[in-house]
């Protein structure tokens, strides 16, 4: 069971523009011998004339064996022309070639400097489930399977020992990037945890980004908040929030607050200002306060934020359609339209709304997270994590696993993360006057409409879906893209003290596992039917009680008791620490 959102069904994807530095473009030299710096070099003896450069016995390590330094390749990684299969999805594929992923310039390039020929087995993103499941039932792994810790009920643990992914531990010293990129911050728990599955386990390569803040959150029209006299920085309570939408809904458009379907994006919550997680999309999500476990969408704190979205609704602030938003995509052409004037979005998607607007004046501002009243610290649903949502298995039946391992840690390797950030020159990116890379006019203005930020995510790392070290800094660079990189530290600024978070440490064993999932489908099925209903009148606020009883019914004491256990467990074994 994955150790982070286990239960949560509905995968919400959002995009991950971090900030972080660039580096330059040349390609990577020749690893150099060891200088005689901190660290020590396990003698590995080289086998003569190998035709692999594997990093084994070439990097320095510290006492606990990790590596105390980034470790640059010798390219190429290879020279027997092997072939490794991905399986992989990509988010825009009306934008690909007719040769598919491996005929991009990115993909041709990368095979020519690694030596390794990657077959790329690219999957539309609603059909992977159905398709690993075919997989599996078949026997026929690819041999790197991009997110396949989504896309199994079972544990790590037991999808390693029957024989379906492997181990990376086991081959640490043939990923000393992705080693050093989850041990080099002692403070940095929340990476390190989400690497190392247990002290002896690694499971999955995760897509990590070079700084950690808020992906997403939600903007207001700047230019609308003027008329009204006032700013961003004045909306800082939710009756603030409320007479803001009132504004907008007196003065600008019929219903300016598409919320979504989902109500917050787990991640990037907005609402936790009522000391709850309130995404939707199955059991969770899940934190605890003083030790007792708690789920979202079922506590008296849950009723209170429906009560108050429920008025909203009533006094037409929300879109009647909420319902069918499941992105800002499903709303964008009122976004573009000025029919909106609260919208959930990254900051790399601003420039391109303002741009598309009817109005020439319009300009989409941050909003902090609203307080119940001013001052109040929040307890939950602040953390900020490199680790993002992308993330790579090596299958078992890979024919030549330490390849393999190599090959995704290149993506971690200073040279090979910044060629998976920004690709080859001359698509994305180009030089400035200083040597520094910038968005190349085509990429910013993409022939076929594709915006720039996503086209970063097909003509470089796909960081949604796949393993790597982002660097964040791609989306913004152009000029004025230093007032988007500040979007992320607005979000950020606000009294946060974790108390009520869900440890990342928490895992499960297989028999917890297999309780939950008794009860799973028909849990995931009644919140979907019944909770959203509370806030459209479909379902009116007098049956909240019997909503619960209903939970309970269907066995939410039994699947809070596992968890319980859990967690219990996990805190005893820090305290032994």
């Amino acid at each position: 069971m994955k150790k982070k959102l286990i239960f949560l069904l509905l995968v919400l994807f959002v995009l991950s523009l971090f900030a972080g530095c660039g580096g330059g473009g040349e390609k990577a030299p020749p690893s150099a011998a060891p200088d005689d710096g901190p660290g020590t070099v396990d003698d590995v003896p080289e086998e003569a004339d190998s035709p692999y450069n594997f990093a084994i016995g070439k990097f320095k390590t510290n006492e606990k064996g990790f590596p105390v330094e980034p470790y640059e390749y010798e390219l190429p990684l290879c020279t027997t022309d092997e072939v490794l299969s991905f399986w992989t999805t990509v988010y825009t594929p009306q934008y690909l070639p007719e040769e598919g992923f491996g005929g991009l310039e990115y993909a041709i390039q990368l095979q020519e400097m690694t030596g390794i020929n990657i077959e790329y087995v690219v999957i539309p993103s609603e059909s992977r489930s159905e398709n690993y499941s075919i997989m599996q039932a078949s026997d026929d792994m690819c041999d790197i399977l991009s997110q396949a810790t989504f896309f199994s009920s079972d544990t790590y643990e037991k999808n390693l020992e029957d024989g379906w992914w492997v181990n990376i531990y086991d081959y640490k010293d043939y990923c000393p990037n992705y080693i050093y990129q989850a041990t080099f911050d002692p403070d940095d728990q929340s990476t390190y945890e989400s690497v190392f599955y247990k002290e002896d386990i690694i499971v999955t390569f995760h897509s990590m980004l070079k700084e950690s803040v808020i992906a997403a959150m939600y903007t207001a029209r700047g230019d609308w908040l003027d008329e009204m006299g006032k700013t961003n920085d004045d909306i800082v309570t939710l009756d603030d929030l409320h007479e803001m939408l009132t504004f907008f809904k007196a003065n600008f458009c019929e219903f300016p607050f598409p919320l979504l379907s989902v109500i917050d994006m787990a991640g990037c919550y907005f609402f936790t200002c009522f000391d709850t997680l309130p995404a939707v999309g199955g059991v969770g999500p899940v934190y605890q306060i003083d030790g007792v476990v708690q789920f979202a969408n079922s506590t008296e704190r849950d009723k209170e934020l429906m009560v108050m979205l429920n008025q909203w609704y009533n006094e037409q602030l929300i879109d009647p359609d909420w319902s069918s938003y499941t992105s800002n995509q499903s709303y964008v052409h009122k976004t573009i339209s000025d029919q909106v004037g609260m919208v959930f979005m990254s900051p790399g998607e601003v420039t391109g709304y303002e741009q598309a607007s009817n109005d020439p004046d319009c300009r989409w501002d941050p909003l902090h997270k609203p307080l119940k009243y001013p001052g109040q610290v929040i307890h939950l649903g602040g953390e900020t994590s490199r680790v993002s949502y992308g993330s790579s298995c090596v299958s078992a039946s890979c024919e030549n696993i330490p390849l393999a391992i190599t090959w995704c840690d290149f993506r971690y390797s200073p040279y090979g993360s910044f060629y998976a950030s920004w690709g080859p020159e001359g698509i994305l990116w180009e030089k400035d006057e200083n040597g520094n890379p910038t968005a190349t006019e085509w990429a910013l203005n993409h022939p076929d409409g594709l915006s720039y930020a996503w086209a970063c995510m097909l003509y470089g790392i796909n960081s949604l879906a796949e393993h790597g070290l982002e660097d964040g800094m791609r989306k913004y660079a152009y000029p004025g893209g230093e007032r988007l990189v500040e979007m992320h530290y607005y979000w950020n600024d606000y009294d946060y003290d974790g108390a009520y978070k869900w440890p990342i440490g928490v895992s499960f064993t297989q028999e917890q596992t297999d309780e939950v999932n008794k009860y799973l489908s028909d849990l995931t099925t009644y919140i979907s039917e019944n909770y959203l209903g509370f806030l459209d009148n479909s379902k009116p606020l007098s049956e909240w009680d019997e909503y619960v009883a209903g939970l309970y019914q269907l066995g939410w004491a039994e699947v809070l008791a596992v968890y319980q256990e859990a967690y219990d467990a996990y805190i005893a074994e820090q305290s032994l620490a």
